[in-house]
């Protein structure tokens, strides 16, 4: 299209770059289109293909030899590392410099996967050992690949489908149709999954279904739309109450982030940038500009809206609140920020019609800063705050009441693209709400959760009740009707539990009016007041009154870190549980007839004295009935290390050495000994009694036993366990039993009554069996004889 090349200090906008068939802008350049059937017929077979041309199979190969070679790196760097002598290596370094050597193990192995074109993992930005293991095991870990390759797959062909133009209002807006097609095939199966699981829990054995849960979850579009909009309208109402000033915002990028026109053709000046990309300048941009209204003591609170333009390229809508004599401070920071980048195309001498400086509108200020960001004032008069994002919110989500709205940007229904977006931002990872300023979201669901579980209980209680205990709560009712009271006479029980239940409002044992507040408004939807007994849009973080209560599950993740699970809400005054019971996801009608739980407890054992061992955590599995019902079997005696039965999970090829056994024993019985006791080594007649079932006598008062496993009533399985019993004492004779004062009565010559009577029809013969008649005494009678006048009867 040039005449010439363009040399410098020439203008490119001269016309005599430019052939006489007009300006390149003003031409849509031409898809480049493919004959697939003939590249498919000359297609010869190549060595090597791209991450996108890869299959699934293809892939769980690459991650298995890739973690294959890093496993194999790591154990060459662990024994380089080894050899190291640290102590002349960190000899006058700072303790803050000094050389750890998990963390010199995890640079070599993160400098071979950035050759690999993956960021390494790495949680801190200041290593530690621990951390550093963490990391390590990320990296020699299958699993951690496959995700990882799976993921830049799907980035590369949807990149590389924008290059290509398949992402555009011509073509397929937002995404391509091979990003919709496999959005869609994999919410499918996900659904389909669902279907066919239950929740099972683990401590009382009540299975329910997993749809159905799913389903009165924010994982709903219907219920998230609704979550959205009541948290808007809250913030509308705070803004209000306040007097504070709502500004309706617009951020997009420069134009080299755009790929192609709306109306069809390339930009030819793209840098090749991604959505991800284009996502990561709008929060940089978008950090400067509230770190520069932090510094000048501009507070603010709003929610911002992540949405495509045709090419995929995302673009922000804000809507925010300001004090009135904080907006033109605000204005200027927005603007002067948002169009720092590439401002020279935002002049007027680049507009190609010098009469005509802008097509969207008259001339404002020395540049045109609209086609990169918007700035407008919340008119109470044309509309509210929740009106102006509501559109945005909905055509983001399912496209709610907009059967009839078409699209500015793509000319197709709004419902119809609602599909697209849920794509683009699946696929992009990119999050499309975001709420600044006030309390979290999380603390307003689980004050919400307590309240039905209160409510839920309470009906429960009603439903108990009789007939008359119903008509004295109901009279004792306050009520805010208009007209008389109906008579107890004329109402139903269905009634009176529908009026008495709409009542309720939950409680927790409090003596601070404001948590009582703050959980009536969660458990009435009340955005404005939860977020007013919080502490206003301004609190911070470490101001507010009830915060997330979380359990910390030690080594919980697959690679052994910590994980918090959240557990309930705190007060100044206490801890409130709302996660009563603990469920598991089982396949659907398993978690109660083919399927068991089996509970493991681990320990960290610094030493093999058992009073240092510290609680690991605790694994729940589910596993057949059939095959714990066999472990079972085994588990009294592979507990200790005896040999399990058949078909059993442990081996029984290699059978362990008495001795090893015994020292088991031992450390299991250390805590029960006395301290600076000497140990007595337990012999194998010991042990193996033991093990068959009899008690085992420690010292004069605890004896240990060995349970068997067995399964309860729920078919969960009791594993074998170790007990002590406590023998009592043989009390000292004092001679108190002299002082009975019947024994003239007892010592009589007692009279037979029928109660007493002895005779052939009411006696028993005793069981003798227990003695053996054909085994001859150890002593003869005169030996036992001696034995009773020396007093050395050997009475049991």
């Amino acid at each position: 299209m040039f005449s010439k090349e363009l040399e410098n200090g020439d203008n490119p906008f001269d016309n005599v770059f430019f052939t006489e068939q007009g300006e390149p802008e003003d031409f849509a350049r031409a898809q480049v289109q493919f004959d697939f059937d003939k590249v498919e017929e000359k297609r010869q077979p190549v060595k090597s293909r791209t991450l996108a041309e890869l299959e699934q199979d293809e892939l769980k190969d690459m991650a298995f030899k890739l973690a294959k070679i890093m496993n194999a790196r790591y154990q060459i760097a662990s024994s380089q590392i080894a050899e190291l002598d640290f102590n002349i290596l960190n000899k006058g370094r700072k303790k803050k410099d000094r050389l750890i050597p998990e963390v010199m193990g995890y640079d070599k192995l993160a400098k071979l996967v950035y050759e690999f074109g993956i960021k390494p993992p790495r949680k801190y930005l200041k290593q530690t050992d621990i951390s550093a293991l963490y990391d390590i095991s990320r990296m020699i870990n299958e699993s951690w690949w496959l995700g990882r390759l799976v993921k830049l797959r799907k980035i590369m062909r949807e990149h590389l489908a924008i290059a290509m133009g398949q992402v555009s209002a011509k073509s397929s807006p937002y995404a391509s149709w091979d990003c919709v097609r496999e959005h869609r095939a994999q919410q499918k199966r996900n659904w389909e999954f669902i279907k066919q699981q239950s929740l099972f829990d683990q401590e009382t054995g009540e299975e329910a279904d997993l749809a159905p849960m799913v389903l009165k979850s924010v994982s709903n579009p219907v219920i998230r739309r609704h979550e959205l909009m009541v948290r808007c309208r809250g913030c509308e109402d705070i803004g209000n109450d306040l007097g504070l000033q709502g500004l309706f915002l617009t951020l997009t990028t420069p134009s080299k982030f755009h790929n192609t026109y709306k109306r069809g053709g390339f930009i030819s000046h793209w840098n090749g940038a991604s959505p991800r990309d284009a996502q990561q300048y709008l929060n940089g941009v978008w950090k400067c500009i509230r770190s520069k209204l932090g510094r000048d003591k501009l507070p603010w609170f709003g929610v911002r809206v992540a949405e495509p333009h045709h090419d995929g390229t995302p673009h922000w809508h804000l809507l925010i609140w300001v004090k009135p004599e904080d907006v033109i401070a605000v204005r200027d920071v927005f603007i002067s920020y948002a169009t720092e980048e590439d401002r020279s195309e935002l002049h007027p001498e680049f507009e190609k019609e010098k009469e005509k400086p802008f097509r969207k509108g008259a001339y404002v200020g020395p540049l045109d800063y609209r086609p990169r960001c918007d700035f407008g004032l919340i008119d109470p008069d044309k509309g509210t705050a929740t009106g102006y994002i509501a559109k945005y919110i909905s055509k983001n989500i399912d496209g709610f009441a907009m059967d009839d709205d078409m699209s500015d940007e793509t000319g197709k229904p709004v419902q119809e693209m609602a599909k697209n977006v849920s794509a683009w931002k699946s696929r992009w990872n990119i999050r499309q709400f975001q709420f600044f300023g006030g309390a979290p979201v999380t603390t307003y669901r689980e004050l919400r959760r307590f309240a039905s579980q209160n409510k839920q209980a309470f009906m429960q209680y009603l439903y108990m009740q009789s007939r008359l205990d119903l008509l004295t709560i109901y009279s004792m009712l306050q009520r805010d009707l208009v007209g008389p009271i109906k008579p107890s006479k004329l109402i139903s029980n269905e009634e009176l539990l529908k009026v008495i239940g709409a009542s309720y409002q939950a409680r927790t044992k409090t003596e601070i009016a404001s948590v009582t507040d703050t959980l009536t408004a969660a458990d009435n939807g009340d955005w404005q007041g939860y977020i007013m007994g919080q502490g206003g849009p301004f609190v911070k973080r470490k101001e507010l009154l009830v915060t997330n209560a979380y359990r910390v599950l030690p080594f919980a993740s697959p690679h052994g870190e910590d994980v918090r699970k959240i557990e309930g809400f705190s007060t100044p005054e206490a801890t409130v549980k709302t996660r009563l019971k603990e469920w598991i996801i089982c396949p659907k009608g398993k978690g109660n007839t083919d399927f068991v739980k089996e509970v493991e407890y681990e320990f960290d054992k610094p030493t093999e004295d058992p009073k240092t061992w510290k609680f690991k955590q605790r694994l729940i599995t589910l596993k057949p009935r059939a095959k714990a019902n066999a472990a079972a079997l085994g588990s009294a005696a592979s507990a200790l290390g005896g040999n399990a039965a058949s078909r059993s999970s442990v081996n029984n090829c290699t059978q362990p050495r008495k001795s090893q056994v015994s020292d088991q024993l031992s450390r299991l019985l250390e805590p029960d000994r006395a301290h600076g006791q000497n140990t007595s080594h337990i012999d194998e007649s010991s042990l193996a009694a033991l093990l068959k079932g009899s008690s085992l006598r420690i010292d004069n008062e605890t004896s240990v036993q060995i349970r068997p496993a067995e399964l309860d009533a729920q078919g969960n399985i009791r594993p074998a366990r170790l007990i002590e019993t406590k023998c009592e004492r043989t009390r000292i004779d004092n001679g108190s039993w002299l002082d009975f004062e019947g024994w003239d009565v007892v010592l009589a010559d007692p009279t037979v009554t029928d109660e007493d009577d002895d005779s052939d029809d009411n006696y028993q013969q005793p069981n003798l069996s227990i003695f053996r008649a054909d085994k001859p005494a150890s002593k003869s009678w005169p030996e036992y004889a001696a034995m009773f006048e020396e007093d050395e009867w050997p009475l049991v």
